[in-house]
Formats: structure tokens, C-alpha cells, sequence
């Protein structure tokens, strides 16, 4: 009895979250009129692509979604060449461990507007405003991303035996080979989770996209802009293209997950 409630519970919870992306993608696959039907339709009654041409019509689509993977892809780099050293550190140093994790948890304290504001006056300065390529969003969306890929690395590390890097050292091996073929290559799942969320974090990332890019847009604040003007089919559209590397990376994640890399440490 106590499984199969538990069963009903975790079907029920699908059901609520994927029913909302079902009614997205449908809404993206059908003309207008369908999503404004009374009462709503759950199956199409017809398909179209139009919604997708349209949205590309309406906003700057293929500039929007460029913007948005290389802002993600060096988001990804930056996060990831400051985090590692970082959480070495912090996994071989308890006493660098816990000043780090006081500067992290402090990171993630502040709203994300809040800290829009002033970083958009400091980028006005620095010429990073509004940058076509993006950068000073990559620099947000870095600031964002770090804390994530800290805490995970952090307890990746914290699972490579000392020995093992104590060993190679006294084999002559110096400390950046050490980390580089002995500690590095064991925190391979770790590292790969890491990215993919941080690559996930900067795709959905909304506040400092609307704040710091005012005419360069990525996709998030296009979807906004489309559904505040009142074109769901449009927005529905955009929605899709965001869903899909959203949609595999949680697929990859999955195994992680199941397995407690992301789970982090009670050391």
C-alpha cells in the first residue's frame, strides 16, 4: 500500500510538471486560434511551423540564440578554470574550505536585480554595456555560475584520496601534473555535471539578460517580450527552441544525479 501511494505521489508530480510543457509544445505546433480556443484544446487539431517563422519574423531569433550559446559556452570555460583551483583548494585546505564557503553562500545571497543595477553602472563605464558579443553578460552569468560548479567540484574532490596525489608527488611528479593526471581525471563525472548545469544556468538566465542587454537580446527575455505583447503561439515557439538543450542536459544529468555527484559533501 505504501509503495503504490508513493508511486501515485510521483505520478502525479510528473503529471503537474509535464502537463505545462505539453500545452507549450502544443501551443508552438498550432495555429493562434487554437491557443485562444474556449474551452482549451489538449490534442492539435492542426500542425503548422508558422509559429517558428513568425517568432523569427517578430524578434531577432538567430542573433538572440547565437547570443545565447556563446554566452553559456563561455560561461562554461570561465566558470569552470576558476572553480577548479578553487575547490582544490578548498578540498585540501579546511581552513581555505570554510573562508570559500562563507564567500559563496554570501554570492548567492544577494537577488539577482539587485546586483543588475550596479553591475549595469559598471559596465557602462568599462564599454561592456549592451556589448554585442555579449561579454559583460558573460561576466554576470560567470558570477552566477560559479557558486554551482564551486560546490560540486568541491565535494568531488573532497572524495580523491591525499594519498593518491601524495604518491604521485614523491614519484617526482610536480604539483600542477598531479592535479592535472591524478586528481583531475577521477572528478571526470563531477566536472561534466558541473558544466552542463552551469552551461543550464546561464541558458535560462533572465534578470541580468533583460538589464544588461538592452537591443543584443538572448532568448529569455525574446520569450518574455513575445508573451507580454500577447502572442502565446510565438512565445510557445521560442519556448521549444530553449526546451530542447534544457531538456537534454537534464537527460545527462540524470545518471549524476542518480548516482550523488551533485548531491555535495557533509565533510
Amino acid at each position: 500500500m505504501k509503495r503504490r501511494g508513493i508511486v501515485l505521489l510521483a505520478f502525479a508530480i510528473a503529471g503537474v510538471n509535464l502537463v505545462p510543457l505539453w500545452l507549450v509544445v502544443k501551443q508552438a505546433l498550432t495555429p493562434e486560434r487554437e491557443s485562444f480556443a474556449w474551452p482549451p484544446t489538449w490534442v492539435p487539431h492542426e500542425l503548422t511551423l508558422s509559429n517558428f517563422s513568425g517568432a523569427a519574423e517578430a524578434v531577432p531569433l538567430a542573433q538572440g540564440l547565437g547570443l545565447s550559446v556563446g554566452v553559456a559556452v563561455a560561461t562554461v570555460i570561465s566558470t569552470l578554470a576558476l572553480s577548479l583551483p578553487a575547490a582544490w583548494l578548498a578540498a585540501r585546505r579546511e581552513e581555505v574550505g570554510s573562508r570559500l564557503d562563507g564567500v559563496v553562500v554570501a554570492a548567492r545571497l544577494f537577488p539577482t536585480i539587485a546586483i543588475a543595477v550596479p553591475l549595469a553602472v559598471i559596465f557602462v563605464g568599462l564599454g561592456l554595456y549592451n556589448d554585442s558579443s555579449g561579454a559583460g553578460l558573460w561576466l554576470a552569468h560567470t558570477l552566477l555560475g560559479v557558486p554551482f560548479a564551486f560546490l560540486i567540484l568541491r565535494a568531488a574532490f573532497r572524495g580523491v584520496p591525499a594519498e593518491l596525489e601524495d604518491a604521485a608527488q614523491l614519484d617526482g611528479a610536480s604539483p600542477w601534473m598531479t592535479f592535472v593526471r591524478v586528481s583531475l581525471p577521477l572528478v571526470r563525472p563531477s566536472l561534466g555535471a558541473a558544466a552542463m548545469l552551469v552551461f543550464l544556468v546561464s541558458w535560462d538566465e533572465f534578470a541580468y539578460a533583460l538589464l544588461l542587454q538592452v537591443t543584443h537580446r538572448t532568448l529569455p527575455p525574446l520569450l518574455f517580450y513575445l508573451s507580454a505583447f500577447g502572442y502565446p503561439g510565438l512565445s510557445s515557439a521560442v519556448a521549444v527552441l530553449m526546451l530542447v538543450p534544457a531538456v537534454v542536459i537534464l537527460l545527462l544529468l540524470e545518471p549524476a544525479l542518480r548516482s550523488g555527484v551533485l548531491a555535495g559533501s557533509g565533510r
